[in-house]
């Protein structure tokens, strides 16, 4: 998982510039009623997010008057992915993934914006910025409309969710023909439970461990092909992967690379020859 910075986005500007679009007064005044109501809420969203609280909002149908769920999804749909205003911001945060990878699994290329809390359950959020993410098309279709109950079983959330600076993820080498890779979450020891609990529920949430050993898979097949045309020992084996390791570790620390490279050069039986 990735950090993103928090986008610079007013969301009571974000709204505006999204119902301003319809050509109807009358609808611009339904949505503009309710501005207030939405500003209230994009606050408390900032400060639940802040403090791991997000699970705390109920899933609704009615927004406020006579917005409903619908008028807010058809609002996000025509106003912001397909008006040229709301496509700006739309545009916008796409813009602010780091190379353009995935947030969520930091393999895939961002296409798309993921709502955190789903426009599904929670329409009220439907063009928040700060609920608007970057994502790939795989975790963004594979979460769908799914969103936790409990503290413990948030996903991490790119905007507020910093779990970068200490390792998280790992990897063991399997004695398999051909040799493959294995990932796990082992959280820090220090942690407390609740972020012990996210990391494998992001983990588990997003099916990376599945991903990340397809990932893992092309590389060690580049990686015996390296090895046999350069005739390399066990020795140049083991460095070549530690300086791999290294680098990769001193980017993400908690990237399938940085897991896997690790896993190599500390495992004997891969670099004496098992990754024939």
């Amino acid at each position: 998982m990735r950090i993103i910075p928090k986008p610079n986005i007013s969301p009571v500007r974000a709204y505006v510039a999204c119902y301003s679009s319809f050509a109807n007064p009358v609808i611009q005044n339904n949505f503009k009623s309710i501005a207030s109501f939405i500003n209230t809420q994009s606050m408390l969203y900032d400060t639940n997010a802040n403090n791991m609280n997000l699970y705390t909002f109920q899933p609704h149908v009615v927004v406020q008057g006579t917005i409903s769920k619908n008028d807010m999804k058809t609002l996000y749909k025509n106003n912001m992915v397909q008006n040229k205003r709301g496509r700006k911001i739309y545009d916008k945060l796409l813009s602010l993934a780091p190379l353009s990878r995935c947030p969520y699994c930091g393999v895939g290329e961002v296409s798309t914006l993921d709502h955190y809390l789903p426009k599904a359950e929670f329409p009220i959020f439907s063009v928040l910025p700060h609920n608007l993410v970057a994502s790939c098309k795989d975790c963004n279709t594979g979460k769908l409309a799914s969103y936790a109950t409990t503290q413990n079983t948030q996903t991490l959330h790119p905007y507020y969710d910093d779990f970068t600076t200490q390792q998280w993820l790992y990897a063991r080498v399997l004695q398999t023909s051909p040799v493959s890779i294995e990932f796990y979450v082992n959280p820090h020891a220090t942690w407390n439970q609740v972020d012990k609990d996210r990391v494998k529920e992001h983990f588990v949430n997003y099916k990376l461990y599945g991903r990340f050993a397809m990932q893992a898979a092309n590389v060690l097949a580049d990686l015996r092909e390296e090895f046999i045309l350069y005739n390399s020992t066990p020795l140049d084996i083991q460095q070549e992967l530690q300086k791999k390791a290294r680098s990769y570790e001193s980017r993400y620390k908690n990237s399938w690379e940085t897991a896997m490279y690790q896993a190599l050069y500390q495992d004997q039986w891969y670099y004496n020859g098992g990754y024939q």
